[in-house]
């Protein structure tokens, strides 16, 4: 009998044990409301970082386009006073020959080399504009993607405490 009573006690003691672990698991985890927001977060911040690498390749590009653009204008600006100083040698040889027509004609033609420099030029300031312009950008762009990189770093360390309060 004392046998039976021993088997007994201990069985109820180990039921008593077991059973609510088994509840413990199978039932699921409330989650932490403030785990999940700092999920939200990060993956935000994330995303925003992401936005931030695409503007700095694009801020790149325009950098890389502009700056083209500038030494195609300074060609340009180099062949126009080449062709002003060829046009004033033409002006002066047919000055010298007695050639009014000629002299005439070259005078035109010095006005409108003259005008196509003057354009030009214009082009290249604009342009160098834009460079500094999209320079600018760039500084933002990379500002912007470090207060994002940051962002992520606190937000996954706030994640990491609020998952080990939740824990307990």
């Amino acid at each position: 009998m004392n046998r039976w009573k021993t088997v007994a006690v201990s069985g109820a003691l180990i039921m008593a044990a077991w059973v609510p672990s088994v509840g413990a698991q199978t039932t699921t985890p409330t989650p932490d409301p403030q785990v999940q927001q700092d999920r939200r977060e990060v993956r935000r911040d994330q995303r925003d970082l992401g936005r931030d690498r695409r503007d700095i390749r694009q801020d790149r590009r325009d950098i890389a386009r502009d700056t083209r653009d500038v030494r195609e204008d300074r060609r340009e600006v180099a062949g126009d006073r080449r062709e002003i100083r060829q046009d004033r040698k033409q002006l002066q040889q047919d000055k010298a020959a007695g050639n009014m027509a000629a002299v005439r004609q070259d005078r035109a033609e010095l006005g409108k080399d003259r005008g196509e420099l003057r354009r030009d030029q214009r082009d290249l300031r604009a342009d160098k504009r834009d460079v500094r312009g999209d320079r600018k950008d760039l500084r933002a762009d990379s500002r912007d993607r470090r207060e994002d990189r940051h962002e992520v770093n606190q937000d996954r360390v706030k994640l990491h405490k609020d998952k080990k309060t939740a824990a307990k």
